[in-house]
């Protein structure tokens, strides 16, 4: 005799709640819009793709109010923040560039914005968009990076997990 389940489709809420069991890194990805003018955004979707070429990937919900400048942006960067840079994720993950603070960041070797004092950065051309659902998926061939040093540093990467911030590692 078989055990006949009768299975229902997860719903959002169910798969929320599921998914922020899983701890990830928070990074700001940063472009410089066609003004020359600096947009960030916070995330927590980012993951390695491939070692050959060098590739990364996030992704871009397709209603952020930023969605035109990071979807059509040729070059990025993806700073990992450090614990200390909560408050920085936060204003990030607002809407908009309302928080912005030219101060935040620094230059990469290829001069894309990057997140001053975070554990590392990758600095990116655009490799492809994939639509995905409510999101689309960016990848981007990394053209340079920059690690800092956390053994010797002491900075710890931060992370989310449960609908909170955290330390990861240290």
């Amino acid at each position: 005799m078989s055990d006949a389940r009768n299975l229902t489709a997860p719903g959002p809420a169910e798969f929320r709640k599921l998914m922020g069991r899983f701890a990830t890194g928070v990074c700001v990805i940063a472009v410089e819009d066609q003004a020359g003018e600096i947009a960030a955004m916070t995330i927590n979707s980012f993951v390695s793709v491939s070692l050959d070429p060098l590739l990364v990937c996030w992704s871009l919900h397709n209603s952020s109010s930023q969605f035109d400048v990071f979807a059509k942006a040729k070059q990025f960067s993806i700073s990992i923040l450090n614990a200390d840079q909560a408050e920085l994720a936060l204003r990030y993950a607002s809407r908009g560039n309302s928080g912005l603070r030219n101060e935040d960041f620094t230059r990469s070797a290829n001069d894309r914005p990057v997140i001053e004092g975070a554990v590392g950065y990758f600095d990116c051309k655009e490799w492809a968009n994939f639509p995905a659902g409510d999101h689309t998926m960016i990848l981007g061939q990394v053209v340079d990076l920059s690690p800092r040093q956390i053994e010797e540093s002491g900075v710890a990467p931060l992370g989310f997990v449960n609908g909170e911030f955290c330390s990861i590692g240290q």
